[in-house]
């Protein structure tokens, strides 16, 4: 769709190396508060970025606007700043083409927003009088490559959000799914689980801080999962001695249920076939078994590395190097009735909230959990629970794990594409104090 667009900046670019990226995003946004829909929006943007390299010194230029114009100007721009550039000793040229494995999955047709608001209207029914707010949220990508070596690839991805929170006076209850399409999520189903945390989470008691056995519902797994992916899979932060990693790969690093991928080609996952240099993604076995075994790479550290890119560039040049995109944490056997059942005392988590990196290298995260946090005795769930504060290693946590669950879900926390988990069962989490 966007081909001759792009072609005619390298016809003008001649003989500089150059790769010409665009993304276009068209975001439909339907927001409701005290169970009344306040905001329905729609965005339709493109951005579109070119990189020259003239003698190894690279000039970038982004503009939304595809006129024939604009482009000559922002090649013009781009060419100027590459001359004023200090050369960059590693670069290592723009990468060719390679096959890619077509993973086109049906992209969402343009959604009336009656539609949209009736299926608000569905899910703040069935909480039957509680107060609902949230926002169900629409989005179509498209992005397309090319550059001077001959890499021209374009493809599409749609998802398709709610997030929610039901109140029942002080007390909440939150519920997120993410879906390829809008008829994939249940609506009702969803209203009744938060509504049912929020009904279930009146007069909460208050725990001491302390290390206590937590069962972690999928979207606070995700949490754990997702922060992790941005300290030390990618290839730079190995390089530069910030990862996680540095002197464990090949060396057990959490328990042995765990089994994190970088996992594109999963049928639940929402990624595009290519990473953002046009480059095929691959599917990363990053952590077998608890033992720590690869790291992603883009074009250029693959380079320096003598490796193989693994589809991990972000939009190029960049500061932070390849990252994992489509974190995947393999499902185990268990259900969630399975982990409750079997703990004798412990904390049932529904998310996490406020979260923040405090030391990546050590893999330490706080904050706190909110909307559904109870306690378990004698393997069923009894009282509700103050919202309490953590400061906890992740690979500690997944060190104590006890069990994984075996059905996947797309967590609301993720950073560049969604990360897939189930629920989890570990033995090991410290909390701090409890929130006011």
């Amino acid at each position: 769709m966007y081909g001759e667009i792009l072609m005619h900046v390298l016809e003008k670019a001649r003989r500089i190396g150059t790769e010409v990226l665009l993304v276009h995003t068209n975001r439909t946004l339907t927001r409701f508060a005290n169970s009344y829909i306040h905001q329905n929006v729609s965005v339709d943007d493109i951005d579109l970025s070119i990189r020259v390299i003239v003698d190894n010194r690279t000039g970038k230029v982004s503009i939304n606007q595809l006129s024939t114009d604009a482009l000559d100007e922002a090649l013009e721009r781009a060419i100027s700043i590459a001359k004023l550039t200090p050369p960059d000793p590693d670069y290592y040229g723009l990468p060719r083409p390679l096959p890619i494995r077509s993973k086109k999955d049906t992209v969402q047709k343009e959604t009336d927003p009656e539609k949209l608001a009736q299926k608000v209207i569905d899910f703040i029914e069935a909480t039957d009088g509680l107060n609902a707010s949230g926002a169900l949220e629409l989005t179509d990508t498209t992005v397309a490559i090319v550059n001077s070596n001959g890499i021209s690839v374009e493809d599409s991805v749609s998802m398709c959000s709610l997030e929610a929170v039901v109140q029942d006076g002080d007390s909440s209850g939150y519920v997120y799914d993410m879906e390829k399409d809008l008829d994939s999520i249940d609506f009702i189903s969803l209203a009744k689980i938060a509504s049912n945390k929020a009904r279930n989470g009146q007069n909460p008691v208050e725990l001491s801080p302390g290390y206590y056995t937590v069962i972690l519902e999928p979207q606070a797994a995700g949490t754990l999962v997702s922060f992790l992916g941005l300290m030390g899979f990618g290839a730079k932060q190995f390089e530069e001695g910030r990862s996680f990693l540095v002197g464990k790969l090949s060396e057990k690093i959490a328990s042995e249920l765990i089994n994190i991928w970088d996992y594109p080609s999963h049928s639940k996952t929402i990624s595009l076939p290519f990473d953002f240099e046009g480059l095929p993604r691959q599917d990363v076995i990053l952590i077998e078994g608890g033992i720590a075994r690869n790291l992603v790479y883009d074009f250029k550290y693959a380079k320096k590395e003598g490796k193989t890119s693994t589809g991990n560039a972000l939009p190029q040049p960049s500061t932070d190097g390849p990252l994992p995109f489509n974190l995947t944490l393999l499902p185990g056997d268990n259900t969630l009735e399975d982990m409750i059942a079997s703990t004798k005392k412990g904390i049932l988590v529904t998310r996490f909230h406020y979260t923040n990196m405090v030391d990546p290298v050590k893999t330490i995260i706080t904050g706190m959990t909110r909307d559904g946090t109870f306690l378990i005795e004698d393997g069923e769930i009894t009282r509700p629970v103050k919202n309490m504060r953590f400061t906890q290693s992740i690979l500690e946590a997944l060190n104590s794990t006890e069990a994984v669950g075996k059905d996947l879900h797309i967590a609301g926390e993720y950073f560049i594409y969604p990360t897939l988990v189930p629920a989890l069962k570990l033995g090991n989490f410290h909390f701090t104090g409890v929130t006011r």
